[in-house]
């Protein structure tokens, strides 16, 4: 489990701070992952669907960890914002030196809009998740 605070964005104009909380479950060499958002709204509307997510690392050694196929479903902040969805995959640098990091970069970590792909606005996340349990660091090899 992967805990931190993040800043999220999608049609606001400014960033949102929330806290999100990111497992990833490894059985048989497969690993998959799932995410949730926490904190004051829009942050506890905003929803990851479809997990769990196939993730993997890229590189080697891994520096980019990959979840693929993300959903996320954004509530509508009335009057002047409507609900939203982004989907696609999702990249972090992985840091696994140490307690492991993982962190999601603007630019980056961007995972596009479902409507219209390739435009924006993208989801938009940054921020830094750390390993919090269980004690035995995970290792992305």
């Amino acid at each position: 489990m992967f805990t931190g605070s993040v800043e999220v964005k999608k049609n606001l104009p400014v960033w949102t701070t929330c806290g999100l909380t990111l497992t990833i479950n490894v059985s048989g060499g497969v690993a998959t992952s799932s995410a949730s958002l926490s904190g004051a709204f829009p942050c506890t509307g905003i929803t990851f669907t479809g997990s769990p997510f196939a993730t993997d690392g890229l590189g080697s050694p891994v520096t980019v960890l990959e979840i693929a196929g993300v959903s996320i479903n954004i509530p509508a902040i009335p009057p002047a914002f409507p609900a939203d969805s982004c989907s696609g995959d999702l990249y972090a640098i992985w840091n696994g030196s140490g307690t492991p990091t993982i962190e999601f970069q603007d630019g980056t970590s961007d995972t596009p809009d479902a409507s219209a792909p390739g435009t924006d606005p993208n989801c938009k996340i940054k921020g830094t998740v750390t390993q919090t349990s269980p004690g035995t660091p995970l290792v992305i090899s």
